[in-house]
């Protein structure tokens, strides 16, 4: 892992190394946004000016993780735009934007900036400082497939096989086992505490992915979900993760991992899959690669989209408790995947 690997904008690329940020904007209540709405026409709009009004309304609702990227992205954009007035911009002025963003940028990076833009047009559109936009369809179509490897089946079974050869006592174990059957990031599954670990009333044992408690933080909302844990899967041992937890909380200590989230990091991308695979190991294989390699599985089987985003945490009104009424039913995520898994359950 490098020394970037920590760092928000890490799948962003080099191209932002050298874009300075001197300090974080002060926001205003958003009761003091001055509307520019009554300006006179002649007073250009520029991004800048608009990307001003927008974080000072909207940047307090971010976290700070969040709020840097957004204030990088939000430069790089005005840079490219250079004073252009957005009150009389039109179509070919965004098509000659989107030129300028692309050169020497991945496509899936030139999307992510044009993410950023809309975001702003569309906030600058309800609040009366621009009347129409045109950044309908802008982003690139081609050349934007993920750069991210999946692992195959058969080398999924081999990390498992792996984790099954480390202690019962050992946390490396369970997190290489959680990341297989549940495909949750690393942060998530390091910042699990045994009160995360809990058995619904209809005997399943899931995990809850959440970001109550103290340091714990999560993606985005729709990050949160209970995903259930499969028996078997992979040659997954229910029995001996549950009894790692037990000996967790009898030693009083709130948290699962036995190290932090980037020495695990570094164990597990940097030691344990190559250990595992051996000489199928190749570069690219990450423990990300794990939450690609069960969407290609759900895909590859005709999962759902709502429930394979359920078990993902990638889309609203899918957080798996059924107690929440407008999500998918943990039962059904269960169910779903004991189907799943079967055929490359040992």
């Amino acid at each position: 892992m490098s020394s970037d690997d920590g760092h928000p904008l890490r799948h962003w690329g080099d191209l932002y190394r050298n874009v300075a940020v001197n300090s974080m904007p002060i926001f205003a209540p958003r009761s003091e946004v001055t509307s520019t709405a009554t300006e006179p026409a002649s007073t250009p709009m520029t991004f800048d000016g608009l990307s001003q009004l927008y974080m000072a309304d909207r940047g307090g609702d971010q976290k700070p993780t969040t709020l840097k990227e957004t204030t990088l992205c939000h430069k790089v954009i005005s840079e490219n735009l250079d004073g252009l007035d957005l009150r009389n911009h039109t179509r070919a002025d965004l098509v000659e934007f989107r030129e300028r963003l692309s050169e020497g940028r991945m496509p899936s990076t030139v999307n992510k900036l044009i993410v950023k833009l809309s975001a702003v047009f569309t906030w600058a559109v309800e609040n009366g400082h621009l009347s129409k936009t045109y950044d309908k369809k802008l982003k690139l179509t081609k050349g934007v497939a993920s750069t991210r490897r999946a692992f195959t089946q058969h080398q999924v079974s081999k990390l498992m096989d792996y984790a099954n050869g480390l202690p019962e006592n050992s946390w490396k174990r369970w997190l290489l086992s959680l990341g297989i059957i549940t495909g949750g990031r690393l942060k998530e599954l390091c910042q699990l505490t045994t009160s995360d670990v809990v058995t619904t009333e209809s005997g399943l044992v899931a995990i809850h992915i959440n970001e109550a408690g103290e340091g714990k933080s999560i993606k985005n909302k729709q990050s949160e979900r209970l995903v259930p844990l499969t028996d078997g899967a992979y040659g997954f041992d229910l029995a001996a993760f549950l009894r790692y937890v037990d000996v967790a909380r009898s030693s009083g200590s709130g948290s699962l991992a036995q190290v932090g989230y980037r020495p695990s990091g570094e164990w597990v991308n940097q030691h344990a899959i190559p250990a595992a695979l051996g000489d199928a190991y190749e570069r690219g294989l990450v423990f990300h690669s794990l939450r690609h390699s069960l969407a290609t599985l759900m895909q590859a089987r005709g999962v759902a989209i709502t429930h394979a985003q359920a078990i993902m945490g990638h889309a609203s009104g899918t957080i798996t408790f059924d107690t929440y009424g407008a999500g998918v039913p943990v039962e059904t995520i269960a169910r779903l995947l004991r189907e799943l898994f079967n055929g490359v359950c040992i």
